[in-house]
């Protein structure tokens, strides 16, 4: 059961960079969808066509460079990857904080979709050289 543990764990990388760059497509091809569907974005402003496709290029973009960092067992190129959701994370605790720490809906979604993912690869980077060799 540990070893399990251990790959599901060694792969959750490859499935969050997978699920980035996934998104981020969608988010280019289907704006409108994006604002209307995802929860809060449509509270903190009108609707931008071409920032919303900045956003799905961004995402793409960091899906890539994360999941070639996984392949060539660069952990660097992870973190590269990961840097500009990590930061996004962290304004999106900010925001948490801004509206008073409400632990409701958007939080929760924030929580689990934009913050935790790329703390959680950033905390694991050491070991993606090493566990990458094995799972790509």
């Amino acid at each position: 059961m540990k070893k399990l543990s251990k790959r599901l764990l060694a792969r959750l990388p490859l499935l969050i960079f997978g699920i980035w760059a996934i998104a981020g497509g969608m988010i280019f091809c289907f704006p409108v969808q994006f604002y209307n569907l995802t929860p809060g974005v449509s509270s903190y402003g009108p609707y931008n066509t071409h920032f919303i496709r900045d956003i799905g290029l961004i995402y793409f973009s960091s899906g890539l460079i994360g999941i070639y960092g996984l392949r060539i067992s660069n952990a660097a190129l992870c973190i590269a990857g990961t840097a500009w959701s990590l930061f996004h994370g962290v304004f999106h605790l900010h925001l948490w904080v801004h509206r008073g720490l409400s632990f409701d809906g958007l939080f929760l979604f924030d929580l689990s979709v934009v913050i935790m993912p790329p703390f959680f690869i950033i905390f694991t980077a050491k070991k993606i050289s090493i566990e990458s060799k094995k799972i790509l």
